[in-house]
């Protein structure tokens, strides 16, 4: 049974990649559609359950557990999470006329918004180039969400897709690490 040891920090990063990044973006394009059919409350409930989710997920580290970091993390995560979605969700449905180059400027700005709260609220030291990747990317991802808005319908077949990816690595990752540390008879909690 030896065989089966992965590194925790590496069933971690799973976790973290399904329940923080890929659950979050299939929320948002849910909640875009939503909004999009004038049906705000369901995608407020979507945007909820998500950041619920990424705030437990970015708890999970694959270090021993510290009481205060995971409440700091559950909940810090959790609000900036919610937040960021309902910002974005609320500034592509309403804000419809300042043209693609306001889109740019409003992304680069969650670009570096994202970079400053994960260094320094997550400490998850990332580095300063990381942060010229991020504010282009961000700004893309901006421009790229008001064309999907034009073939929401097809965009909420992709967030269908996103959510079993998610899933998928957040259940399959987190429980591969609870039956490892079960058969290596470590302590769950």
């Amino acid at each position: 049974m030896n065989n089966l040891q992965i590194d925790p920090a590496t069933l971690a990063s799973f976790i973290q990649i399904g329940g923080q990044y890929m659950l979050p973006i299939a929320a948002l394009l849910r909640a875009l559609y939503s909004g999009y059919r004038g049906k705000a409350p369901e995608g407020v409930i979507q945007i909820l359950g998500a950041a619920a989710i990424a705030g437990v997920s970015s708890s999970i580290n694959g270090q021993p557990p510290n009481l205060q970091n995971i409440v700091t993390d559950i909940l810090g995560n959790t609000v900036f999470t919610a937040g960021l979605l309902a910002f974005i969700v609320v500034y592509l449905i309403r804000v419809t006329n300042l043209g693609w180059i306001m889109d740019v400027v409003v992304g680069g700005i969650i670009g570096g918004v994202l970079w400053f709260f994960s260094n320094y609220w997550l400490g998850m030291n990332w580095s300063i180039w990381l942060l010229i990747l991020i504010v282009p990317a961000c700004a893309l991802g901006m421009v790229l969400l008001r064309f999907a808005l034009r073939q929401i319908f097809r965009v909420v077949r992709i967030a269908t897709y996103l959510v079993v990816i998610g899933l998928v690595l957040a259940i399959g990752a987190g429980g591969f690490l609870l039956l490892q540390t079960v058969l290596s008879g470590g302590k769950l909690i």
